[in-house]
């Protein structure tokens, strides 16, 4: 993972750390050879199959068993500056279906909510969005980190916030070295809240909570975090933010309202209807928009 930018006091954030550089116009050939390291000989081999069979470069290269079907996965990927990876080359992003597996069903469902939430009027204005539940374990998280992946992938400059500063989980999921974060900026201390960038999806960064505060609560509850989030939402086109369990604390509906927008997530199963209806009841009171609820089977 690379240090990307600081946020110090919330200050503003160069835009040309933002900048993306174009792709080189390369065929999947060229890809394949440059990301394989075949050879002249196992180029020709892969094209006189391609000629005598009628198939295309990456069939041709996976029947000689010179590629993987993954290797041919991932040169596409780079064809079409298509961000994903392979469970071998980042076991730690297991958990993130849409970028380790992003033709398989689950991406799919990541996609289709990606959709419904960009087809809602202002559904593609850059705000910052809560993923709120009712109880630990509902998978908020796993929705919050997968539905950042899918915003990326499309191009969108994407920034994942945890927010969950009494349990939080995204440097784990992610792998990230532990730096400061989220706690320090609110905590307006002098050390600076650093982003990190995902190596294998460019577009995408998380900011980590540091070191969990013994006053959670009173840190999301200040100006500062309101703040740090307008400036998020002005310089990326996407702000995702994960937070705590609401039920037993007030924090995932302090975060809510601060972000103005939120997907509320159920476990099937799991999660109580009475808890998910008091729970969208609540934020409705607070005037939080709500993108909707989704039932995770996760």
């Amino acid at each position: 993972m690379k240090r990307d930018f600081e946020l110090s006091r919330v200050s503003p954030i160069d835009e040309t750390l933002f900048t993306v550089e174009p792709q080189h116009a390369l065929s999947l050939g060229d890809i394949l050879r440059r990301q394989c390291q075949l050879g002249d000989a196992e180029v020709g081999r892969i094209m006189a199959l391609q000629a005598e069979r009628g198939l295309r470069f990456g069939d041709a290269a996976v029947a000689l068993r010179l590629v993987q079907p993954d290797d041919v996965a991932q040169a596409l990927a780079r064809q079409f500056s298509y961000a994903c990876t392979t469970a071998q080359a980042a076991p730690h992003l297991a958990e993130l279906a849409a970028a380790i597996d992003p033709h398989g069903d689950k991406a799919e469902v990541f996609r289709d909510l990606r959709a419904q939430i960009m087809l809602r009027p202002g559904g593609t204005e850059p705000v910052a969005l809560a993923v709120v539940s009712p109880t630990p374990g509902d998978g908020r998280t796993h929705i919050a980190a997968n539905l950042a992946v899918v915003f990326s992938q499309m191009g969108q400059r994407t920034v994942l916030v945890d927010a969950n500063l009494r349990a939080p989980r995204l440097h784990t999921l992610f792998d990230l070295p532990s730096r400061p974060g989220l706690t320090a900026i609110l905590a307006d201390r002098q050390v600076a809240g650093e982003l990190d960038r995902i190596d294998a999806l460019p577009n995408l960064h998380v900011l980590q909570v540091g070191a969990p505060p013994p006053n959670p609560q009173e840190l999301v509850q200040r100006e500062t975090f309101r703040t740090l989030l307008r400036e998020l939402t002005r310089k990326f086109d996407r702000v995702i933010v994960d937070t705590p369990a609401a039920q037993g604390t007030a924090d995932a509906r302090v975060i809510a309202t601060a972000c103005t927008q939120a997907l509320v997530v159920g476990r099937r199963d799991h999660s109580a209807a009475a808890h998910l209806c008091d729970l969208v009841a609540g934020l409705r009171a607070q005037r939080v928009d709500l993108v909707g609820v989704v039932m995770n089977d996760h």
